[in-house]
């Protein structure tokens, strides 16, 4: 609810829960990581709050998924993932039983891509990566787990269309961009489609999009309006 007050801050999630202020509200908006969500998005609903998950990543856990649709069917909450950083998810819902093929091909900066657990993983200074180059091809499932704060994009594809395994991810470095890519190209029963959409990165992070900002914040006002409901 709209208040003049300044928002209370909380140092762990028990005071949280706990607090007068948590009593008063309707919805809460995880912000934070796929880790964050994971530990305790499910309790948020158990304590009868509806949740915006922003580290749409987390669902790639077939656990935590599993849980998180016991939650809804059993409390009546509403779960809410906002379209980020792409357009399109409402054809790819539409057609979502007819689809052959998705392909995303995800092209960020370096600076954008850095401190992701892939290049630990292989060994690899993302600094010096000079040239454009491929440096990810695999399904969504496994993206996600190489790129946990980067491909966002990948998972809501993954839930809107066919799935986290048959989803296909190509992550590409590009030194010379500024701008965070997202091409989509879609093969389905009746023909086929692609979307590219380039974004500034946001300054505070940029590993997302600024639009991603943006598309938390037209969630969070519809789900608050009453108004003509538009798309599908």
């Amino acid at each position: 609810k709209l208040t003049k007050n300044k928002p209370a801050i909380f140092s762990n999630f028990k005071d949280f829960v706990e607090s007068a202020q948590f009593r008063k509200i309707d919805l809460v908006i995880e912000a934070a990581s796929i880790s964050a969500a994971s530990i305790y998005g499910a309790d948020i609903l158990k304590r009868g709050k509806d949740l915006m998950i922003m580290s749409i990543g987390v669902f790639s856990d077939y656990d935590f998924y599993s849980e998180i649709m016991h939650l809804i069917k059993t409390k009546s909450n509403n779960v809410f993932l906002p379209s980020g950083a792409i357009g399109g998810m409402d054809m790819i819902r539409s057609i979502r039983n007819h689809i052959d093929s998705i392909t995303l091909i995800t092209t960020k900066s370096n600076k954008s891509l850095k401190g992701a657990p892939f290049f630990a993983n292989y060994n690899i200074d993302a600094d010096k990566i000079t040239n454009k180059q491929i440096i990810f091809e695999g399904n969504a499932e496994d993206a996600i787990k190489q790129f946990p704060s980067n491909v966002n994009v990948a998972a809501l594809i993954s839930l809107g269309g066919i799935g986290f395994k048959r989803t296909n991810v190509k992550i590409v470095v590009d030194p010379s961009i500024s701008n965070n890519i997202h091409e989509i190209y879609v093969k389905w029963k009746f023909g086929e489609f692609a979307i590219k959409i380039s974004n500034r990165p946001s300054n505070e992070n940029p590993k997302t999009s600024y639009l991603a900002i943006l598309s938390a914040i037209e969630c969070l006002r519809s789900i608050c309006s009453h108004d003509l409901k538009v798309g599908s």
